[in-house]
């Protein structure tokens, strides 16, 4: 494994990488690249037409990094943009706390 391999050893494209480890490389390397690009570029349409568009392309990144290292690197790289962003969206959002909230009255 390289440093720029961003995936744990637990994560889904090891998952991936292990259940089709039984096909033969080059079968492998095709079947894994046709399905991840086909959920990337279905996610791509998504993101104009209704359906999960992020979605579909974060899980097609995912099938592509099981056999490619640019593909975990990208992964990675998305996934840590996506998680400043929701840090920053949290901090945004004011807390409440339990049991300090007080019921509306009517005047």
């Amino acid at each position: 494994m390289n440093s720029t391999h961003h995936e744990p050893e637990n994560g889904l494209p090891a998952r991936i990488r292990t259940a089709l480890s039984a096909l033969p490389k080059p079968i492998r390397w095709v079947a894994v690249a046709v399905v991840g690009s086909a959920l990337v570029l279905a996610g791509i349409a998504m993101l104009v037409l209704p359906g999960p568009g992020w979605l579909a392309i974060f899980a097609g990144l995912a099938v592509l990094a099981a056999e490619f290292t640019w593909a975990a690197t990208l992964l990675g790289r998305m996934r840590s943009v996506a998680t400043r962003l929701w840090t920053t969206v949290r901090g945004w959002i004011p807390r409440r706390t339990t049991g300090s909230a007080e019921p509306d009255q009517a005047p």
